[in-house]
């Protein structure tokens, strides 16, 4: 190997103060090329191989003296793929790793290298790896963390090549073109199975490409992660599966799309529709398929040829924090980053940009720095954005280009339909629109049996009622659960728990699998690691446990027993994995052991939930479940005796008409009949008695004496807090569109009722400070409405539902005191007439509030209201619940189906 002398030593000069004035010490750097000592407080500027090469060495590379040696030898290895045009340089110890980076740059001449990419690179076993460059007009930049052997590499411009063609053949006598982008992002596995979200999305490209041939179907990536809970329990296959099956036309790769580690992220690139790009990632690895994604694809779209290169964001850390700050790491092993984003655009431009008549970045950057990129760098016609998670915007910057950034979850899409001028190839005007999924009416079936047989496979029992919430607990109460559970689920002595982690609260009710992972969404953080609320388990003394206390005081800290923290005693202590990881960061400087990784935090809660239901109790209170009660308190009322109307069917809660005047208004104003003879709608199976009732005054309407204990959270006022009234009712088109009261809490009626029908929106709801009013009842319908109700000093909960489908729930905690019912109740009246005619079928009263499930089975308006408890059905839950619990921890997901379904 040919050495080369330090072309010059470098003088340092410290300005040394001195009486009466200063001096100069000259400082010299160490021959480097005959190996010099560099020790952590030297920080030197160095010149090698005759000015070609040059070290910035910062302070506090190493925390010891170690020995640095520079040499370089010339190297003329070429091959079909690359090619070295610099010298080699070699820094020893090469297997050194730093504290900080030290810069290299290196001087070459790059007049003949303008169509490919050039960048440094390192020597790993016979491969030479990329290292985050940055390219000036002659001479090339990177900031090593390992010493090592390093070469400038130049990589020749590929012949061009069209990837895709998109719609007919090109219309020579148009003078112009549309290109149509149907642009979406960060769907985080959102398939909304439900909501059929994946499936209205595709529909809705698949309209436009009805419409308009020339469109394209494009993801700004990170498809994985916050979703549904289908892609914890497959690790990662439900959502590859999905966004295959979404086939869009181009995608990038996000941060998030890492989460699953290298062999994953190579099936989630091998899209046989999709071309993906991944422009500032090179795979380094040896898997013989090799990396589907590309740095650059050019697509067919008519009369234009449309470039196409991706860029991806950097990781995040498990304190959910950005990483930065160099040197930033790589996402997973095989896969080597460039974050140097300008220089690889600028790469990608220059080699291509003559080829091509409209290019685009496919970004995962965010709006900052997409906007940097399109602004600097000339010849970027279009950016379709992801990662910002900051709503739907477009920019249209100085130089003609183009930033969007679309809606996230799943929740909407982005229409962009640009018409370009097909001689100049130069933007014309453009059209941009954007739209609610929800609203979104083009439903692609296919789509729909595809996210069905996924969930079957992976998820089938991802809404399969696990447990019961009697309450709707806070953020610190949830902490406290989910400590609870890992007491249940690990052999922990402790727990604290910071309640800022709870992402979101469940309401009362059923909890299922989906619940408990949107509780504690799972996001893989360092990428193919444990999500950052994961939970870890650290041993400490007792005298740390309680430093530990001291120092998060508003966080959750449980014992699994009732005894006291004895300071001399070792405890195994559960915590979330910022903490664990980064104990003096949060335990005022104190270090904490290696931990150890013990589940997931939705895991836990899944398992203890399974527990508590096999125990016939609510997963937050000791109280039985209602379903494993016998059901004593609940009246139905079809009104089908006309000589007695007011007789139940069942139940002990009696009904009359509200008559505090004693003016015997009722047969009169509000009478018994049937729908025959009202000549009204008839319900849906037939002809039924129905009470036509009036406009109510004040003083009249219906009162309804419940007969039902106290229960709930104002048990000690000896009122009922949980409770549902379930309604068949009709309004004629005089009654539309004003104010209907339909509950009054307050048995004088004194005040404004308590729930009504809005006037605006023709939904069910209450008026306070946060109003909110759900449904649309429309005139001369029967509906079956369901109210349901856990009122709470703080944390209060209102359900509607309407057909035995939830149509919304009001949960910012307002349905406190004034819900909860004293020994009567009204119905269809309010002091201050707001009332409107109209029909009702059939009442059902619960001195209990049902969950989601009963109300489902109580389906839609019919003649006839039946309600059947679902003992026997849960009785099976319970009995399925209990088995599973004790074999649940050991393989936690293969056996998922068979338990829930086991036939007896």
């Amino acid at each position: 190997m040919k050495s080369f002398k330090l072309l010059s030593f470098v003088l340092l000069s410290l300005a040394l103060s001195a009486c009466g004035g200063g001096e100069t010490e000259k400082v010299f750097v160490p021959d480097l090329e005959q190996g010099g000592i560099i020790s952590p407080t030297m920080s030197l500027n160095a010149n090698f191989d005759n000015g070609l090469m040059s070290l910035r060495i910062p302070a506090g590379v190493s925390d010891s003296d170690f020995t640095l040696k520079v040499s370089s030898s010339s190297s003329g290895l070429t091959n079909d793929d690359y090619q070295i045009i610099s010298n080699t340089y070699t820094l020893a110890p090469t297997d050194k790793t730093l504290n900080n980076p030290i810069q290299m740059e290196v001087f070459v001449d790059l007049t003949d290298f303008q169509q490919g990419k050039v960048y440094i690179a390192r020597l790993d076993n016979g491969v030479w790896n990329p290292v985050t460059s940055s390219v000036s007009a002659a001479s090339v930049k990177a900031d090593l963390i390992q010493l090592g052997q390093y070469a400038v590499i130049f990589e020749p411009k590929r012949e061009l090549v069209i990837s895709k063609t998109i719609g007919p053949a090109c219309d020579t006598s148009s003078p112009s073109q549309t290109l149509r982008f149907i642009h979406v992002a960060d769907l985080h596995s959102r398939f909304g199975y439900k909501e059929q979200l994946f499936s209205r999305i595709k529909g809705y490209y698949q309209q436009a490409k009805a419409e308009q041939p020339y469109t394209l179907f494009t993801n700004g990536g990170d498809d994985y992660e916050k979703g549904t809970v289908a892609e914890q329990i497959s690790k990662g296959l439900a959502t590859v599966d999905a966004i295959k099956a979404m086939e869009f036309d181009v995608r990038v790769v996000g941060n998030h799309d890492y989460a699953w580690g290298p062999a994953q992220l190579l099936d989630y690139a091998n899209d046989d529709h999709a071309i993906v790009l991944a422009s500032n990632t090179r795979y380094v690895g040896n898997d013989e398929n090799g990396f589907a994604a590309v740095d650059f694809a050019a697509v067919q779209v008519g009369c234009l040829k449309v470039g196409f290169f991706g860029m991806t964001s950097v990781p995040w850390n498990e304190l959910d924090e950005p990483l930065q700050t160099a040197p930033i790491p790589d996402f997973i092993p095989d896969f080597s980053m460039n974050w140097d984003w300008t220089s690889v655009a600028q790469s990608i431009v220059n080699t291509y940009r003559e080829d091509v008549d409209f290019m685009v970045m496919l970004s995962h950057m965010g709006v900052g720095g997409d906007t940097r990129i399109a602004e600097n760098i000339s010849g970027v016609n279009l950016v379709l954005g992801g990662h910002t998670h900051g709503g739907e915007s477009i920019q249209a910057l100085d130089n003609n280009a183009l930033v969007i950034q679309p809606n996230f979850f799943a929740q909407g899409l982005t229409d962009l339909s640009l018409t370009i001028d097909t001689n100049t190839k130069t933007l014309i005007e453009y059209d941009y629109k954007t739209h609610l999924t929800s609203t979104i009416s083009s439903i692609d079936q296919q789509m729909v049996e595809r996210v069905d047989q996924i969930m079957g496979r992976y998820a089938p029992d991802a809404n399969t009622a696990i447990a019961f919430s009697e309450n709707y607990p806070d953020e610190a109460e949830t902490a406290e659960i989910l400590a609870n559970a890992t007491f249940f689920t690990h052999s922990v002595d402790a727990a604290l728990f910071d309640p800022i982690q709870v992402q979101n609260r469940w309401t009362p009710g059923k909890l299922t699998q989906e619940k408990f992972h949107e509780t504690y969404y799972v996001e893989r953080q360092p990428s193919d690691t444990p999500g950052f609320n994961a939970l870890y388990q650290v041993s400490v003394t007792g005298s740390e446990l309680n430093q530990m206390r001291l120092a998060q005081p508003t966080w959750v800290f449980k014992l699994a027993t009732d005894k006291s923290i004895d300071n001399d005693k070792t405890y195994r202590v559960a915590l979330q994995k910022g903490p664990a990881f980064n104990g003096s960061q949060f335990f005022s400087g104190n270090t904490l052991p290696a931990p150890v990784e013990l589940s997931e935090s939705w895991w836990a809660l899944d398992q203890y939930a399974r527990h508590r239901t096999s125990q016939c109790v609510h997963i937050d209170t000791n109280q039985p479940l209602n379903s494993c009660l016998r059901d004593d308190n609940i009246t139905i009322w079809n009104f089908d005796d006309l000589d007695s109307p007011f007789a139940s069917d069942l139940g002990p809660a009696e009904l009359n008409y509200f008559d505090p005047l004693v003016n015997n208004w009722g047969p009169e104003r509000s009478p018994f009949t049937t729908t025959s003879n009202a000549d009204i709608t008839p319900l849906p199976d037939g002809s039924s008695g129905v009470l036509a009732f009036g406009r109510h005054s004040p003083s009249q309407g219906l009162s309804l004496t419940h007969n039902a204990p106290a229960n709930g959270d104002f048990y000690f006022s000896s009122k009922v807090s949980d409770y549902t009234l379930v309604m068949d009712i009709m309004w004629p088109e005089s009654s539309i569109n004003e104010f209907r009261g339909l509950l009054q809490t307050d048995p004088l009626n004194n005040n404004d009722a308590d729930l009504f029908v809005d006037r605006d929106t023709n939904g069910v709801g209450i008026t306070t400070r946060d109003s909110g009013f759900f449904g649309n009842l429309e005139a001369n319908t029967w509906y079956r409405v369901a109210i349901v109700f856990y009122a709470a000093p703080q944390n209060g909960v209102l359900k509607v539902f309407i057909n035995g489908e939830l149509a919304g729930e009001k949960d910012e905690g307002e349905i406190g005191e004034r819900w909860a019912l004293s020994d009567t109740l009204l119905l269809l009246t309010d002091d201050t007439y707001e009332t409107e005619p109209g029909f009702l079928n059939a009442l059902l009263f619960a001195g209990r509030s049902l969950d989601a499930d009963e109300i489902a089975s109580l389906g839609g308006p019919s003649k006839t209201m039946r309600f059947t408890q679902q003992t026997r059905l849960l009785n099976e839950k319970v009995e399925r619940h209990s088995e599973s619990v004790a074999t649940m921890a050991l393989n936690p997901w293969l056996l998922q189906r068979q338990k829930f379904f086991k036939t007896k």
